[in-house]
């Protein structure tokens, strides 16, 4: 399976509508002062304080949570993953359900299709998206082709079976019942940003995403088509994502 780093621009929007701006400070990723003796303890505070701030400018994170929670469970059920990882990556990829991915094809982890006409076991099919890529240099425009989902759920499941099939996450699998272990190891190939497990570690203390590591995850779906088409969640951009 190959990693490729991708940009995605949709909707009109030259800039990137950045999940860092959502639930981070401005800083983040570069140390909070110029003294080395700053504790990670402090910068999880901020971040959390900023996390808290945006939530309570734009409620819609609680319905997302209300609709990703129970997805992740079942898909927890099905591959041993941590269901609080599951909810706070899809959080960070999908910026809370606005990226127009997960808005028009429920693609909530921004995955692509192995080819045009190839989108994988769990995908109903592929669409295509204008991105930018930089690789090979200069940075440049290329119509790259996205997995297209019938449900939340369903984008849910096809990252479980990344996650527990690929070679490159072997390394997490012995951590599935830590959820903090688990996106540390995870987070060494999934992203660039150097600062994306103390993200993800963030928003799942913040938002108690814990709480769907245990219990009995529900037998019916949550009705994510309605959660996706909601007004609330607007068109935006996401960076990242591999086939």
């Amino acid at each position: 399976m190959t990693r490729t780093t991708t940009r995605i621009t949709v909707g009109g929007l030259g800039a990137l509508i950045s999940t860092l701006a959502l639930v981070a400070p401005a800083s983040a990723g570069q140390p909070t002062t110029s003294d080395p003796g700053t504790s990670t303890t402090t910068q999880e505070q901020q971040r959390s304080a900023a996390m808290r701030a945006a939530a309570v400018k734009d409620g819609s994170q609680d319905d997302y949570v209300a609709a990703a929670g129970p997805a992740a469970q079942r898909v927890r059920d099905d591959f041993d993953i941590p269901a609080s990882v599951t909810v706070a990556q899809s959080i960070l990829e999908s910026n809370w359900g606005r990226s127009s991915l997960s808005v028009n094809d429920r693609n909530f982890f921004g995955f692509k299709c192995t080819s045009p006409t190839n989108p994988g076991p769990f995908a109903k099919g592929c669409a295509p998206y204008p991105t930018t890529e930089c690789v090979p240099p200069p940075c440049h425009t290329v119509n790259a082709y996205f997995r297209s989902y019938d449900s939340m759920e369903n984008s849910f499941r096809d990252y479980g079976r990344l996650l527990t099939t690929s070679s490159t996450y072997q390394s997490a699998l012995p951590y599935r019942h830590d959820p903090d272990a688990f996106i540390r190891e995870v987070g060494r190939h999934y992203a660039t940003d150097p600062d994306y497990v103390n993200k993800v570690i963030s928003l799942m203390n913040t938002y108690n995403l814990y709480r769907f590591d245990s219990g009995t995850a529900p037998g019916a779906s949550l009705g994510d088509e309605g959660i996706a088409a909601s007004a609330s969640y607007r068109y935006g951009t996401q960076e990242h994502m591999f086939s």
